[in-house]
């Protein structure tokens, strides 16, 4: 019996989230329209018309709502604490996408449900499970190194959330994959929400990859961004104390690194150009992200987000198979030598065609 509701619950998750989130977006998009709710096009966004960008209203609706439906029979001492920590970036998020917030503002949000997941819930990270010979973290070396990681990881996919389809995307490139993962280790709850995210997201990709009528704004790019951070610990835990481990504990964290490359590479790179070149600060907007770089050279949306989509999936699926012939201490140096080349070749081709005369800049 217990079977039969795992499988009923792993099967419905994603096609409600799916639903929900489908069927929510275009009454959001009227709405916009009548209350005059849009993004206004500027001399820097893409977008020429004016767009709704509450998207993160009808993710949000469609993850909790499938998630909580379908993990009903099933318990998690943290999951209260998480579901706080989504409320108010949520909400921050909202307030963001109608109200523009100055950064310490929607900084603080973000704190307040970091704050709350890690310290009340204790979703951190307790350690390096092996690499660089570091093990077991202090408890507030673990607090801190988990808040910036959060904190990391949500910016980073309000930072990729420039061009249609990216942010999504990548969020079910990451999604699914952890379904995969979580589905060997047989973690039920985890599996499910892995699920719920990519339906969610597999549905507003519908309205935003081609011809875009929706953003996903910030409320929709940070909750994803929480939930990505949310899988990403989680797995290295579950992982190392699995009977059947799905990879050694030390190679467990270059995967999961490698899961989450796209964001974490471009975010990296942006921030060290702002903050150490242009001496600016690293939340002040710029057109120096490796997707603009894509457009620039003359790619459309679509073929840039897909372009980084595969990837991210080429990384996922090379670590994979590598790790067990690189020890994780030299792989990790390499996995990220090789993101940063590969970031560097739409700079490179731009560049090439300054030269040639031949660069029209969007």
């Amino acid at each position: 019996m217990n079977q039969l509701i795992s499988t009923y619950a792993a099967f419905l998750a994603p096609v409600l989230a799916f639903v929900i989130t489908f069927f929510s977006i275009p009454a959001i998009i009227r709405l916009s329209l009548v209350k005059k709710l849009y993004d206004t096009p500027d001399g820097r966004k893409l977008h020429s018309q004016r767009i709704s960008p509450l998207g993160g209203m009808a993710i949000f609706g469609g993850m909790v709502i499938s998630f909580v439906f379908c993990s009903a029979h099933l318990s998690n001492p943290a999951l209260n604490s998480v579901l706080v920590g989504l409320f108010i970036l949520f909400i921050t998020g909202v307030k963001d996408d109608l109200y523009p917030l100055v950064p310490y503002k929607k900084l603080l949000g973000q704190l307040l449900a970091v704050a709350i997941v890690v310290g009340q819930g204790d979703v951190r990270l307790v350690s390096f499970y092996g690499l660089f010979d570091v093990h077991v973290l202090p408890y507030a070396v673990s607090v801190v190194l988990s808040g910036v990681f959060f904190l990391g990881i949500i910016n980073s996919f309000n930072f990729i959330d420039g061009i249609n389809g990216l942010s999504s995307g990548i969020g079910i490139v990451v999604s699914s994959t952890y379904a995969l993962c979580f589905a060997f280790l047989n973690d039920e709850l985890f599996l499910i929400l892995a699920l719920c995210i990519a339906g969610s997201q597999l549905a507003f990709l519908r309205y935003n990859l081609i011809n875009a009528k929706i953003f996903m704004g910030d409320s929709g790019s940070m909750i994803l961004g929480f939930l990505v951070a949310l899988l990403s610990i989680h797995f290295l835990q579950a992982n190392e104390l699995a009977e059947v481990f799905l990879l050694k504990k030390i190679d467990a964290v270059v995967f999961a690194f490698a899961i989450i490359i796209i964001p974490i590479m471009d975010t990296a790179r942006v921030v060290f150009i702002r903050v150490f070149i242009l001496r600016k600060s690293p939340f002040e907007a710029d057109r120096n992200h490796i997707h603009h770089a894509l457009l620039d050279i003359g790619l459309s949306h679509v073929q840039a987000s897909l372009i980084l989509m595969s990837v991210n999936i080429l990384f996922v699926i090379g670590v994979y198979f590598i790790n067990d012939l690189v020890r994780a201490s030299i792989l990790l140096p390499l996995v990220v030598l090789a993101a940063v080349l590969i970031s560097q070749v739409p700079f490179i081709i731009k560049q090439r065609q300054k030269r040639r005369g031949v660069y029209k800049p969007i």
